[in-house]
């Protein structure tokens, strides 16, 4: 094999080991996902570019009266990361939510346009019902 070859070879397989991570870590926020649509309303919400600083994903849930009851967010900058609890909008009214009148102290502007988008979501779900 030549060195070209063999470079070639080796990015391949990085890849393949990266798409396989990226699959894995995808399944795990889904399983966490599928414990919270027990709770109520779900809807997910993606926040932050994908090369400056990395993307936010937020889970909120939210009960028929549209009050956040639990979350849940997945942030980092590599497929290790893993879904954490996300209780900052817990109480709040998911109105206030998608309008940014509630946004949650020490965090990212990424984690806020991500759970805007998600109580979004739910409210159009809402509307829809």
């Amino acid at each position: 094999m030549s060195g070209l070859a063999t470079l070639f070879t080796v990015l391949g397989l990085a890849w393949a080991i990266q798409l396989f991570f990226a699959w894995r870590q995808a399944q795990q926020f889904q399983k966490q996902l599928s414990t919270l649509r027990k709770e109520g309303i779900v809807a997910i919400g993606l926040g932050g570019k994908r090369y400056r600083g990395g993307r936010a994903y937020v889970a909120l849930v939210a009960d028929e009266s549209g009050i956040v009851s639990n979350g849940l967010i997945l942030t980092g900058m590599t497929v290790m990361a893993k879904g954490k609890p996300f209780d900052d909008y817990k109480g709040f009214s998911i109105k206030d939510v998608a309008s940014g009148n509630r946004t949650a102290p020490g965090r990212k502007e990424k984690v806020t346009e991500a759970a805007r988008m998600a109580a979004e979501h739910i409210l159009e779900y809402q509307g829809k019902k």
